[in-house]
C-alpha cells in the first residue's frame, strides 16, 4: 500500500485548520503572533518556530502575521520551489500552527517569485497571501472589531532611492491605505510592513516611510505599525504611535536605542499579542518560551467603537496610554541608555 506523506500532511493541517477556527470562536479578544525575517531553515528558525508553537497554543492563537523575508536569500522560484517544505512546511509544524498566516514582502523574497508567493495561497491549507497589499478586519468581540493593512514597502522603499526608476503601484498604494484608513471604523488600525519606519537596528529607520507613512499614520488614528527587516526586537512610540520590530525569526543582529525607545533587544524572538476593546496587550519571546518584555495600548476617551482622525495639537494621552512592563536589564528610557543584550553592550 502506498501512502502519499504530502496529502496526509495536507488533509491534517486542513483538519487541525477547521478545528483550530472553531476553538477560537469562543476565546475572548482577539490573539494572534508576529514573526519575520525567518526564512532561512537553520537552527534558530527552528528554535524560533517551536517556542512559536507553544505560544500560540497558549495563546489560542486565531492567525500568524509575517513581516516578510519569508525566504532567504532569493526568495522562491516558484508555488513548488522545495523551501516550501523545507523553510516553511516541516519547520513551523506544531498543531496550533495551522492557522491562517498572513504574510508581506520583504526585500529578499524580491529577488524570486512575488507571484508565486500569492500563488501557493491556492495550494497551502493556510498560507494566505491575496495580493501585495491587502486590508483584513478581524472581529475581537463580535462587536468591536481591528483592521489590519498590510503592505508591499519594497516598491515605496526603492521608489524613493532610485527616483530614475518607476516602480509601479507605488502612488497608488499610499492612495488606497489613506483611503482604507479615512473609511475604517474599527475599533482598532494596525499597519504592517516589511521596512521599520523607525528602528535601532543595523538597517536603521526608513526616511522614505517616515516622510509618507507617519503623517497618515497621526492623522487616522492608527495604533501600531509592525515590521521586521531589522533582525531585532523593538517598541518604539512617536507621537502616540507605536512602531514594533520584530525581525528575529530566524538571527539577531544589533540594535541601539533611539528617540522614542521602550525596548530594543537583539535576539531571537516574536511577538504575541491580544486585542480587547479597549486594549491592546502584547509580548516579546525568546526561544526558551521566556517573556523579555511585555506592554499594553489602552484607548481612552473614544466615541462609539471606531477612532476618528486625531485634531491638530490634540493631547497624544487622549488616545493612548501606553503602559510598559519592563524586565531588568532590558529596560531603554532613552537614546543615551547602554542596551544590554547578553551581557554586552551594544552601542
Amino acid at each position: 500500500m502506498c501512502i502519499d506523506l504530502r496529502a496526509l500532511r495536507c488533509a491534517t493541517l486542513t483538519a487541525l485548520l477547521v478545528l483550530s477556527l472553531s476553538a477560537h470562536a469562543a476565546t475572548p479578544g482577539l490573539p494572534f503572533m508576529v514573526l519575520g525575517d525567518w526564512g532561512k531553515a537553520n537552527p534558530g528558525q527552528r528554535a524560533v518556530a517551536a517556542a512559536l508553537g507553544a505560544a500560540a497554543d497558549d495563546a489560542d492563537a486565531r492567525f500568524i502575521i509575517s513581516v516578510g523575508d519569508n525566504f532567504y536569500p532569493h526568495g522562491v522560484a516558484g508555488r513548488d520551489d522545495p523551501q516550501w517544505q523545507t523553510s516553511f512546511e516541516d519547520v513551523y509544524t506544531a498543531p496550533a500552527l495551522a492557522v491562517p498566516w498572513r504574510p508581506v514582502f520583504g526585500n529578499h523574497d524580491y529577488r524570486g517569485s512575488t507571484s508565486a508567493q500569492i500563488d501557493y495561497s491556492d495550494k497551502s491549507t493556510r498560507w494566505r497571501f491575496p495580493a501585495a497589499h491587502y486590508q483584513r478586519t478581524e472581529s475581537i468581540d463580535g462587536q468591536a472589531t481591528a483592521d489590519f493593512f498590510y503592505l508591499d514597502t519594497i516598491p515605496l522603499e526603492r521608489a524613493a532611492r532610485w527616483p530614475h526608476n518607476l516602480w509601479p503601484f507605488k502612488d497608488d498604494q499610499y492612495a488606497w491605505l489613506e483611503r482604507e484608513l479615512a473609511q475604517s471604523k474599527a475599533a482598532w488600525k494596525i499597519v504592517i510592513g516589511h521596512h521599520p519606519v523607525f528602528s535601532g537596528g543595523s538597517h536603521g529607520g526608513t526616511p522614505a516611510l517616515q516622510r509618507e507613512l507617519q503623517p497618515l499614520f497621526e492623522k487616522y488614528a492608527v495604533d501600531a505599525y509592525l515590521s521586521g527587516h531589522n533582525h531585532v526586537l523593538e517598541h518604539i512610540v512617536v507621537n502616540g504611535v507605536n512602531y514594533l520590530v520584530i525581525g528575529a525569526g530566524a538571527e539577531a543582529t544589533k540594535v541601539h536605542a533611539i528617540e522614542g525607545s521602550r525596548f530594543a533587544l537583539a535576539k531571537l524572538g516574536f511577538m504575541t499579542a491580544r486585542i480587547e476593546r479597549d486594549r491592546m496587550v502584547f509580548e516579546f519571546i525568546d526561544t526558551a518560551g521566556t517573556a523579555l518584555y511585555a506592554a499594553e495600548i489602552s484607548h481612552q476617551q473614544r466615541a462609539g467603537l471606531g477612532h476618528s482622525p486625531r485634531d491638530q495639537g490634540e493631547s497624544e494621552s487622549r488616545w493612548a496610554r501606553i503602559r510598559a512592563d519592563h524586565l531588568p536589564p532590558r529596560q531603554v528610557r532613552s537614546a543615551s541608555d547602554r542596551l544590554l543584550v547578553e551581557g554586552e553592550s551594544v552601542r
